[in-house]
């Protein structure tokens, strides 16, 4: 004999036996099968005498269990009625019963020896239960897949089946105070049950869908019983979940759910049906600390909305939603808290659906710009700065991306200059759009440059420049000062912090040519004009005094913080050179019109200082001995001198002091007439635009903030 291979011997010792036993228990079923066909046919009855070997040999060999299988036998159809399904289920299950035994007895009358053997052998054989043999020679782990899929499925149908009562229901279980503390009770504890965490789901989604037609299984009527709910909805409910199917840090901070796949699916089922609920209850909240907590039981239940990625579209717009349309700080802190955490766990999953829907909700909510809304504006703006650094690759082709549908706005506006398309750009959305990406490009450019990193964001910095100063010479009047001098400080910032240098001081001495100069301004009694929170002026404040200061006052100081940026440059001198041209000769022009004055004076003190930081800087650069092509030497000129050390950056520094302590008597001053106004209101007016009803446009301007 040939040796015996070892998968063999192996096949052998573990599993020959079970191998026979299946193959005895699909005989047999195909021998009962072939004497019931043979009794209903009468062949059994007329053969007459037959050899007991003979009949052996029938039953074992004569019948072809393939053809067999592939008939189509068609079953009598008898009609019965939904009462009698119960009764004939049993029926039939008694027959078969009585047929089996029936077989036995016929079998141990005919061939007992061969039912003595049977006995002595195999007992399991004359006790066994009719089985399909198809399913009877298929995989175990099959079998085994087949029942927990079955199981999950019918986990989720019974889910679903719970959660509303038909209208045929008899009764609507009224949730009190005990029942909440029960449910507490058990989800606090070691082992937290599957049903509890089921009906109290099933009882907040009832409290939370009170305007819906459909009847629930609970009913929250009590406003403590609510609150108490609520309580145990969003802090024991997220623990409960994780005591029975705990998380696994990863090394790079990820949850990975483990356990019983089982359970881990019934789970998940129950968190999809739930987290609507909280979505909902997050969309009403306005109470910070309602919202915080809220934002912690979604941010505990996260790992099982990775795979639904419809829902975790609908949590992640709710949470952006609240953080950039909240009056409140503190709750814009909370939501931008679960957004960076949930971006920097799940990047693959989360961030590019938290960026792309920062943005534009970003701009949904930044239409009405004034001294109250201004300050979370800028919160916002600078938080999804820091998103974007996450992933500078996915930054940059969303940043791309939205700057060029800006720059294809401002194309058709050039393209078609009407009315509604000068509209179109010249809004708070747009220029909110474009200081957006400046700041976003500004602070990861500026972190990336101290860790000497190259960002791929750096790239959007020359298109966003270019579309910035084509909508800052789209209308160059004087009603659009404040939007220049708004996207001016944009473009400051952007080159402060690039190192990129952008030519902003032919941008302001346009300014000087406007006829607002040489006309002898109106006295009105108007209120100042808020520069930072206005874009454009109504007509009323043209060719006024008021007007007329503010921009001079505005003149000063950018002209100062753009030069201010090369105080310290080895190439101010020649920087500076034509701009002082320009500003003598102005002042020299208008040295006589007793209306300018003040601002001539103002004019006079700038130049001086530019020049003094010029003879300041060919002091120091007289003693070094090398050239403009040596980069690195020329970087390090002035290096260890501070900014506000140099004539201009001392002279620049105090005008800040001097323009934040203004800025805080205006803050006040509007502050106190917006209480004013609000106490006087009959109802018509919003409280965040009576402050600036005096200062912005007309019907037609607040239709173009409102677009």
């Amino acid at each position: 004999m040939g040796k015996v291979a070892k998968s063999t011997k192996k096949f052998q010792s573990k599993h020959l036996k079970d191998a026979i036993k299946q193959r005895k228990k699909v005989q047999d079923h195909n021998k009962k099968m072939v004497q019931r066909k043979g009794n209903k046919k009468g062949s059994s009855a007329s053969s007459g005498s037959i050899d007991k070997n003979q009949k052996n040999a029938e039953v074992f060999d004569d019948v072809d269990v393939e053809e067999y299988f592939d008939k189509d036998e068609k079953l009598p159809e008898i009609k019965k009625s939904k009462k009698d399904d119960d009764e004939s289920e049993e029926s039939s299950s008694e027959e078969e019963d009585n047929d089996e035994d029936l077989d036995m007895n016929t079998l141990a009358k005919d061939d007992p020896e061969f039912y003595k053997y049977l006995k002595d052998n195999d007992k399991d054989l004359l006790d066994f239960d009719a089985v399909n043999p198809l399913d009877a020679i298929s995989d175990d782990d099959d079998e085994n897949e087949d029942e927990q899929s079955e199981e999950d499925n019918q986990e989720g149908k019974e889910f679903v089946e719970e959660k509303k009562v038909s209208k045929e229901a008899k009764s609507v279980i009224k949730v009190d105070t005990a029942l909440v503390k029960k449910w507490s009770e058990d989800l606090r504890s070691e082992t937290p049950g599957l049903k509890t965490i089921k009906n109290t789901v099933i009882a907040y989604k009832s409290a939370i869908n009170t305007d819906e037609q459909e009847t629930y299984k609970y009913s929250v009527t009590e406003e403590k019983v609510f609150k108490n709910l609520m309580i145990v909805v969003l802090q024991d409910l997220p623990l409960a979940i994780q005591k029975l199917t705990p998380y696994k840090v990863s090394s790079n901070g990820i949850r990975n759910i483990s356990g019983n796949k089982k359970k881990v699916a019934q789970l998940s089922v129950i968190v999809k049906a739930h987290i609507p609920s909280l979505i909902t209850l997050l969309e009403d909240s306005s109470n910070t600390e309602t919202c915080a907590l809220v934002l912690q039981s979604v941010q505990e239940l996260l790992p099982y909305l990775i795979s639904f990625r419809k829902l975790l579209k609908s949590v992640v717009n709710a949470v952006v939603n609240i953080w950039s349309s909240s009056s409140s700080l503190e709750t814009q802190i909370s939501a931008f808290a679960w957004m960076n955490n949930a971006s920097k766990e799940y990047p693959k999953s989360v961030l590019e659906i938290i960026l792309r829907s920062t943005y534009s909700n970003f701009l949904k909510n930044c239409g009405k710009t004034n001294v109250h809304t201004t300050p979370l504006l800028n919160f916002q703006k600078n938080s999804a700065s820091e998103l974007f650094g996450l992933n500078p690759t996915l930054g940059y082709q969303i940043g791309f991306e939205y700057i060029r549908q800006l720059a294809v706005h401002l194309r058709s506006s050039v393209n078609n200059p009407t009315k509604d398309s000068y509209k179109s750009i010249y809004n708070w959305k747009f220029c909110h759009g474009l200081d957006f990406w400046s700041r976003v490009i500004s602070v990861q450019i500026k972190s990336d440059l101290e860790g000497k990193v190259e960002n791929p964001l750096l790239k959007l910095n020359y298109p966003l420049i270019q579309v910035t100063i084509g909508t800052i010479k789209l209308i160059p009047t004087a009603q659009f000062f404040p939007l220049r001098f708004y996207l001016i400080r944009s473009l400051i910032r952007l080159s402060q912090n690039t190192g990129v240098y952008i030519p902003i001081f032919p941008l302001l001495s346009e300014i000087f040519h406007s006829s607002m100069f040489s006309r002898n301004p109106k006295r009105e009694n108007l209120p100042a004009v808020d520069f930072e929170n206005v874009i454009k002026v109504n007509t009323a404040y043209l060719n006024t005094r008021v007007y007329l200061e503010g921009v001079c006052e505005e003149l000063i100081e950018l002209i100062g913080e753009f030069f201010n940026m090369y105080s310290k440059s080895v190439a101010f001198p020649e920087l500076t050179t034509p701009p002082l041209i320009f500003l003598r000769r102005f002042i020299k022009k208008n040295a006589t019109a007793k209306n300018n004055a003040k601002f001539n004076r103002q004019l006079t003190t700038l130049v001086d200082k530019l020049t003094a930081n010029s003879k300041y800087i060919e002091k120091h650069r007289s003693n070094i001995e090398y050239g403009p092509k040596n980069k690195v030497a020329v970087s390090k000129f002035l290096q260890e001198v501070e900014w506000n050390k140099t004539p201009l950056g001392a002279y620049i520094s105090t005008q800040r002091m001097v323009k934040e302590e203004r800025l805080k008597l205006l803050r006040e001053s509007l502050e106190s007439d917006a209480a004013e106004n609000r106490s006087k209101a009959t109802g018509f007016e919003s409280d965040d635009d009576s402050d600036l009803r005096d200062v912005v446009s007309d019907d037609e301007d607040e239709d173009m903030d409102s677009e």
